[in-house]
């Protein structure tokens, strides 16, 4: 074996100076620290590959068992990125422990020196021998003489045959090794047996954790939340975990269970409100129906957890509050029928549109209106309907946006606008349906989807124009008009449906009313006439024609005695150009229209009826006629129309002496009161107070006296207005009928009319004005004496006026008188003549027989 000589160095490269060159190690010893190298080599791999095979059943085992604890506990997969994390870190694992265990261990470079180090540390037998040969043949010994060299040859050789007797295997310890090994494959063979065993969770396994899909765990209960509504029940799933309800609405969850999952007894709903905490409730179901909560008037945001039997639901369901859609503007662009000349022009004299807004619940148009119903919504829209009833039928009118096959462009890239009319009967009729072409829809949609255009046109025949139209679009036979004829006096329902599907709460309710243009109304009366008339007279016809639209014709229609046919005369002012309000007059001072009896040469008896008939523009439903109240005159000779004239002066010069005895009477009260009043103040001077019961009584007595006085003197001021004004009648009916006299109409106006306007304008207010007074004092507490004698001055000399006044009145009543007693007699002698000509016929009679 040899001793190592102690002077030798130990260095690599080349031999110093009178070294000698490296000795050849022996073939003995060379094989065997390469068999050493190997069985190191393989040692390390296997280990290392044990080792790394028992990590990676420890990561499955380890993420197996946490998922299934996560889920029995949960009900819930562990989280994508949670799993997705776990494969990343066992990946990263696997790859750093096979490098680090195997590739760096196996793949270690192990120098010879190294080898025989080991060697001589496990083997002690071996010495130095195995260094100092491998440093030889190395170069790193100095020969210094040949002893030195016949040394080393023998220590070399020696070493040789020693290595070819040792156990190799002593050198490496088969604990490491066989631990390993055996937890590789006690964790490998329990995979193995798990996925013989139960197949399933081994393929669950693969899902959650290799796969990384969502769901990996069977269930045998599925729930699926939807959202019910209205209106129409309509059933809408959330969008990606998110649903958009309208503020204020009720929140109706719909919990089903699919078809051929196990239905659990009841659901567990967990739920947060805006920012408060967690709630929960507990779903049940009748009978066959699904799993049914409700959350009335939702304002906050939601976020909603549903669990039941096996099944949980992994991340919450968001809902969002937005607002509904609504019409926040409704205007109506029209254009009215020309002959209502309401539409304005532009500079070429063509008519443009009317805007007008929409502030209540209904809009009143004229019939024939060809209107741009125009309205604005909060926030885009996706459709519009809109409803209207006519008898039976229903017609639905739609506008929507759906997405573009064919990619062409719509309101919005990828979206067209489609348009159509659909008639539902509730006779049980077909429905029909027809469609404008998207080209004009697409006109009715604006860019930003907010604002929506049906044109239509108010007409009286459109209930039955509508179904022969859809017919006939729906057929293929016409194509549907714009705009479309649209029925008058019709609720509207506007149902508007926004970009998350959300639909307004309740339609929009609107009236449409189309106004049809009424006949002209005649106000008119006669002036200065009555229905006795004479062959010469001129009546007189005021008034005021009025038309919405304007009145185009006017004129005087008759007859005479029993003829049916109208005959016309024109205004002494005809209508020119239509007006709204034609006022009757025959020139600027005379405020009214003259019928003249001259031309017709009538006689005595006949009788005649005047009407006046208008006559509007409306083209479209008329024109209208319209006739005023028929107005019927009987001819009559002067003496008899004066004879009547005097009857009615007769009935006023009545009426007026009971004014004037009225006035009377009041005069007598006062003075009765001033009486009192002189009492009343002794009494106030002896220290009677107001309490006493002798000035209670004279209190009360003025008083009333005060009141009845002053009520009365404005009674009688206008009973006497209403005298004067039957006396200007009775003048007017003499000049209208050309029975007037330079006397009569003298004695008229200076003896009657003259003097009442002169009693009314200044007496009455007079006597008024002092009858306050008293009242006034009497009110005050003051002594109502002064006030009193104040008022006897003015009705005194109104009293006098008056009997002025009636003594002309009574100057013709022995004429009047007379005349009608000449009348009677002439009726009882016309009378007579009757009798004894029927009694001659009678005896004649007889006579024969």
């Amino acid at each position: 074996m040899g001793d190592r000589p102690p002077d030798v160095p130990h260095q690599s490269g080349a031999p110093p100076d009178g070294a000698q060159s490296p000795a050849r190690l022996p073939v003995e010893l060379s094989h065997t620290l390469d068999h050493l190298r190997r069985r190191i080599r393989r040692y390390v791999a296997w280990e290392g590959l044990a080792m790394v095979l028992a990590v990676i059943g420890g990561w499955f085992w380890g993420s197996f068992l946490i998922d299934a604890v996560y889920f029995s506990a949960s009900r819930l997969e562990l989280p994508r990125w949670f799993r997705a994390a776990v494969l990343i870190a066992g990946l990263s694992s696997l790859a750093a422990m096979t490098t680090l265990w195997i590739g760096l261990r196996v793949f270690r470079q192990m120098r010879q020196r190294a080898l025989a180090l080991l060697l001589e540390r496990r083997f002690p037998q071996l010495g130095e021998s195995v260094i100092t040969a491998v440093e030889a043949a190395e170069g790193g010994l100095r020969m210094e003489s040949p002893y030195h060299r016949a040394m080393l040859e023998r220590t070399m050789a020696d070493a040789a045959r020693t290595v070819e007797r040792l156990d190799l295997a002593a050198l490496f310890n088969p604990q490491p090794l066989r631990r390993a090994v055996t937890f590789a494959a006690l964790l490998g063979s329990s995979i193995v047996g798990l996925a013989v065993v139960d197949s399933a969770a081994m393929d669950r396994w693969l899902d959650g954790f290799v796969h990384l899909h969502d769901g990996y765990w069977p269930r045998q209960t599925e729930l699926v939340v939807r959202v019910l509504t209205q209106p129409g029940d309509r059933v809408r799933d959330f969008d990606r975990g998110t649903y958009r309800h309208p503020r204020g609405g009720d929140l109706m969850l719909l919990v089903e269970v699919p078809s051929g999952k196990t239905v659990p007894e009841r659901v567990r709903l967990d739920y947060r409100l805006g920012d408060s905490g967690t709630r929960r409730v507990y779903l049940t179901r009748v009978g066959d129906q699904p799993f049914l909560h409700t959350f009335p008037a939702l304002l906050e945001r939601a976020q909603l957890w549903v669990s039941g039997g096996d099944f949980a639901m992994p991340r919450p369901l968001r809902v969002e509050i937005v607002d509904p859609p609504r019409i926040d503007l409704i205007v109506a662009d029209t254009l009215f029928p020309a002959y209502t000349g309401l539409n304005a022009t532009d500079d070429h004299g063509q008519p443009q549109r009317t805007a007008n807004p929409v502030l209540g619940t209904q809009l009143t148009l004229p019939l024939g209106s060809d209107v741009l119903f125009r309205g604005t919504a909060n926030k885009p829209l996706r459709s519009v309907r809109i409803d209207v009833d006519v008898g039976l039928e229903r017609y639905e009118w739609h506008l929507g946006t759906h997405a573009d096959d064919n990619g062409k462009a719509g309101t919005a890239a990828g979206e067209t606008v489609s348009a159509w009319l659909t008639l539902r009967s509730r006779d049980g009729r077909p429905q029909l349906r027809a469609a404008w072409s998207e080209e004009i829809a697409a006109t009715w949609l604006s860019a930003d989807r907010r604002t929506f255009v049906l044109p239509l046109v108010l007409s009286p025949t459109a209930a039955d124009d509508l179904p022969h139209l859809v017919g006939n679009a729906s057929s293929g036979a016409a194509a549907l008009p714009v705009p479309l004829p649209w029925p008058a006096d019709a609720l509207l329902r506007i149902h508007l449906e926004d970009t998350d599907g959300i639909g307004s709460a309740e339609p929009h309710r609107l009236v449409l009313t189309g106004l049809a243009d009424q006949p002209p109304s005649l106000e008119v009366a006669l002036e200065g006439v009555s229905a006795s008339v004479t062959r010469l007279a001129r009546i007189p016809v005021a008034g005021v024609i009025r038309d919405d639209y304007g009145v185009v014709a006017a004129r005087f229609e008759f007859q005479i005695d029993q003829a049916t046919d109208w005959q016309t005369r024109e205004f002494a002012r005809p209508v020119t150009t239509p007006v709204r309000e034609l006022t009757l007059a025959r020139s600027d001072t005379e405020p009214f229209e003259r019928f003249d009896l001259l031309p017709l040469d009538l006689s005595v008896k006949q009788k005649l009826v005047l009407t006046v008939v208008a006559e509007d523009g409306d083209q479209l439903t008329g024109p209208h006629r319209q006739r005023s109240q028929k107005f019927v005159f009987t001819v009559v000779p002067v003496e008899e129309l004066l004879s009547l004239l005097y009857a009615k002066e007769l009935n006023l010069r009545r009426r007026f002496e009971q004014i004037l005895s009225e006035l009377k009477d009041l005069q007598k009260d006062l003075a009765l009161h001033r009486g009192r009043a002189d009492e009343l103040r002794g009494l106030r001077a002896a220290g009677r107070g107001d309490g006493d019961e002798a000035v209670r009584p004279l209190q009360a007595a003025l008083t009333a006296c005060a009141e009845r006085s002053l009520h009365g003197i404005r009674k009688n001021a206008t009973e006497t207005a209403g005298i004067a004004a039957a006396f200007r009648e009775i003048r007017a009916e003499l000049v209208n009928n050309g029975a007037e006299t330079p006397q009569n109409l003298a004695r008229l106006d200076d003896k009657i009319l003259g003097p009442l306007e002169v009693i009314l304008e200044s007496a009455f207010p007079a006597v008024d004005t002092a009858l306050g007074l008293f009242k006034l004092a009497n009110d005050k507490g003051q002594d109502p004496s002064s006030a009193i004698d104040g008022v006897e001055p003015p009705l005194a000399g109104l009293i006098a006026r008056m009997e002025q006044i009636l003594l002309e009145m009574r100057k013709l009543e022995t004429f009047h008188e007379a005349l009608e007693l000449l009348k009677s007699i002439i009726a009882d002698q016309d009378g007579i003549k009757e009798d004894t000509k029927n009694e001659r016929k009678a005896k004649a009679l007889r006579a024969l027989e």
